[in-house]
């Protein structure tokens, strides 16, 4: 077998390990989930050590695209690193780091590797038809009212509302809305068998009905502007005018249909201005005035990668008792985590690949001399991916889908087979593939594949024995599956957070002698918790209800007043306050805190579902029963202390 038959081969590895690494992460909820990511950063190192095969056994046929959004994007990533370095919490800055590395990779190899025509139409069909599935999803969930993802329940407030194979309806709206101007643009305007293009057309008509179905004002928004943006452009051509008068009559036809169809949807609209409801959009405005807030901490630099969830609660409104760990805006959230500085990095990002799309646009347009239509597969391509990352780029000003991973891994891919385009107006951003650059190369993509495998197994180790600790049934079991999966990851700080309120509630049912030792092993814990995320109340409030247990007032008050600082308006820390002087017998100010704890179920909260998955539910669901708990129990024994006090 000959070099050039290799070099076949490992392109056509390349291909499938990537369309791999994005059908699996839209089908696996998002790969929001620990265990799902890693199997996508290992498709992604396979993919960049196949290039780096490539790059040894072709380096005549394969040259390097380098273009000037690729070195904004390495300047970006130095910037992660620095940041990563001087981070408060290395743990959440490390993933948030990996995040970034996967969907680099995944943007330089797709540049080099996936920019044939042919293979460029292949990802359009894998993808748009891998939406179309989604989508059919999506709608047999409001057909059937299906209230669960595979086996996963979704919450709630997602009653109603199709998600397809994501949790939250809104991110789902997202990955439809980045390929429906994709699909429709190959429909009307590319070179493809009648066949083919009627595939594509139901496919369009299901993408849409997908994203009608999220209920996500947000989504149909921003695929409205794109529909109508791919109406103005090909009426603006002569060729494609009656096409353009056909799709708006169907689009616009089908789309006022729905909505006055649609009880649910006309109550979405109803209540974008309704207080106490869960449309009500004050609640994101609330968010982002704290998030604001945090920013103004730390305005040059950012907080820190994924460090907003840490800060929110320090400026925490009193009627946002949830946890949203995003800012449900992107620009807002790379604003505070990044600072100016990082804005600036990706400003210079995307005003960079729109100067390249602007001079590549010309070149991959056909020309017509009648009014015939001229289709070019790769016009289509420009125009629907174009349209596509506006999309994307309109829904992210009021929702977090750029750090959803299947949805900024679309988009990457998108911008980089769009990127690649720029061949075709010039042949300044092509490196000859000589030694030097090669063993750069070779370097740099070996290094961070072998630095994703080794995090990938690494998360699936501790993912293990978090998954034994939840479902272990007797207190040794749970506590060994913790313990192991600190010892893998020993600067995850909600680890040691749950190793040790397992064994301070373990403490409260154990004998008299066995109490005080749980309980000092629980500070032990806790201490470390602390140690590990300083910024953490409630390792802070569960030290001092621990400390109060046992007899160290002094000690417990501090770390109940640090909680407070930290946290003064969340409910589950007002509520332990509320404990603490109940405990050392203040019973009115007891009474003051627990009248304090905010309603548990306010709808008007913003939708929370992130990246943390079904786990960060469950853990809000226990907070809210244990806030809900005290709020009951104990208000009528304070009652009944300060009626006997008197």
């Amino acid at each position: 077998m000959n070099r050039k038959t290799l070099d076949s081969y490992c392109e056509r590895g390349i291909v499938g390990l990537v369309l791999a690494a994005l059908v699996f992460s839209a089908m696996a909820t998002g790969a929001v989930r620990p265990l799902e990511f890693v199997v996508v950063e290992c498709l992604v190192a396979a993919a960049g050590l196949l290039w780096v095969a490539r790059i040894w056994l072709e380096p005549r046929r394969n040259r390097l695209l380098f273009p000037p959004v690729g070195v904004c994007l390495l300047l970006f990533l130095g910037y992660a690193l620095f940041h990563y370095l001087r981070s408060d919490v290395e743990y959440t800055a490390r993933t948030e780091v990996v995040r970034l590395l996967v969907y680099a990779l995944l943007f330089f190899v797709a540049l080099n590797n996936l920019h044939k025509s042919e293979w460029t139409q292949l990802a359009l069909y894998v993808l748009v038809f891998t939406g179309a599935v989604i989508a059919i999803y999506g709608i047999v969930q409001v057909i059937a009212g299906l209230d669960h993802v595979w086996h996963f329940d979704r919450p709630e407030q997602y009653t109603g509302r199709g998600s397809g194979t994501f949790i939250n309806p809104n991110h789902f709206a997202g990955f439809l809305g980045m390929l429906l101007p994709v699909c429709l643009a190959a429909v009307l305007t590319g070179r493809v068998s009648q066949p083919m293009r009627i595939l594509l057309g139901y496919s369009s008509l299901l993408l849409l009905g997908g994203v009608a179905v999220s209920m996500s004002r947000g989504g149909w928004i921003s695929t409205s502007l794109a529909l109508a943006a791919v109406i103005g452009v090909l009426g603006w051509r002569r060729q494609f005018r009656l096409r353009s008068i056909l799709l708006s009559c169907v689009v616009f036809g089908l789309i006022g249909a729905f909505l006055l169809k649609s009880d649910f949807a006309q109550d979405r609209l109803r209540n974008v201005n309704q207080p106490g409801t869960s449309g009500h959009v004050g609640s994101r405005a609330e968010l982002w005035g704290a998030a604001v807030k945090v920013w103004q901490e730390e305005k040059l630099l950012g907080v820190g990668p994924g460090h907003f969830d840490h800060r929110f609660p320090e400026n925490r409104p009193e009627r946002l008792q949830s946890r949203p760990v995003r800012v449900h805006n992107d620009y807002l959230n790379t604003l505070v985590d990044w600072g100016l500085v990082g804005m600036l990095l990706v400003g210079l990002m995307l005003g960079t690949m729109v100067s390249g799309i602007i001079k590549s646009w010309k070149y991959s347009q056909r020309t017509s001399s009648d009014l015939s239509a001229k289709t070019s597969n790769r016009a289509a391509f420009v125009l629907g991916s174009t349209l596509g990352l506006g999309s994307i780029a309109l829904h992210s000003f009021v929702d977090f889908n750029l750090h959803i991973p299947s949805n900024a891994m679309l988009a990457a891919t998108l911008a980089a087979l769009l990127t690649a385009y720029i061949r075709f107006a010039t042949e300044r951003y092509w490196v000859a593939m000589r030694l030097p650059v090669r063993l750069l190369l070779t370097v740099a993509v070996c290094g961070a594949s072998g630095l994703l495998v080794q995090q990938a197994i690494q998360q699936a180790r501790e993912h293990a024995g978090l998954e034994a600790s939840r479902s272990a049934e007797s207190f040794p079991e749970q506590i060994e599956g913790l313990r192991k999966a600190f010892e893998i990851e020993p600067n995850n700080p909600e680890t040691a957070g749950m190793l040790g309120e397992i064994r301070r509630r373990r403490a409260m049912d154990s004998s008299r002698a066995a109490r005080k030792v749980e309980l000092k092993k629980a500070a032990g814990w806790l201490k470390k918790a602390i140690t590990l995320n300083r910024y953490d109340a409630y390792s802070h409030a569960r030290l001092g209800m621990a400390l109060d247990e046992l007899g160290q007032e002094d000690k417990a008050g501090e770390h109940f007043a640090e909680a407070e600082k930290l946290d003064p308006n969340g409910y589950l820390t007002v509520a332990n306050m509320g404990w603490h002087k109940m405990h050392i017998g203040e019973y009115a100010e007891a009474k003051r805190y627990f009248n304090r704890v905010s309603p548990l179920d306010d709808p008007s909260t913003p939708e929370n579902e992130s990246e943390k998955g079904l786990v960060a539910h469950r853990s809000e669901k226990i907070a809210q029963d244990l806030a809900r708990h005290i709020r009951s129990v104990y208000l009528p024994y304070i009652a009944d202390q300060l009626r006997d006090g008197e």
